[in-house]
């Protein structure tokens, strides 16, 4: 299976592109992936706040590889390259440790609420 990814260009840029994680088939409806070894996961709320110090287009890290979902609402997400993502309800991206970037939740018309899954490590997570 093919999902959305934050990854690094040759450069060292954080970039938008896709990583694949084997499924394996286990009924005509179900498709599952190895358990994966996963440090620990955790619940976002997004809640009205005082705009960051870096202005309204800070990049941040998050300095671990990990797989975020939204629960819902809506995400934007920019990468240093400045292509931006946009992510709906139900819809997940892997980010790797290194890359730069700015998440804005600010254009949901509901609170926006994400399922965080960090790995151990800081980049290039392998999923079995």
């Amino acid at each position: 299976m093919k999902m959305s990814a934050m990854g690094m260009d040759e450069n060292g840029r954080s970039i938008l592109t896709e990583i694949e994680i084997p499924l394996k088939k286990v009924s005509e409806t179900e498709q599952l992936s190895e358990k994966q070894d996963a440090a620990y996961w955790g619940l976002a709320l997004s809640q009205p706040m005082e705009p960051f110090a870096g202005g309204p287009h800070e990049m941040h890290l998050t300095n671990q590889p990990r797989i975020v979902g939204v629960m819902s609402g809506h995400a934007e997400i920019t990468q240093q390259d400045g292509v931006t993502c946009r992510l709906a309800t139900g819809e997940f991206i892997y980010v790797d440790g290194r890359a730069l970037h700015h998440s804005s939740f600010a254009y949901s018309r509901e609170p926006v609420a994400t399922l965080n899954v960090t790995f151990n490590g800081t980049e290039n997570y392998k999923f079995k």
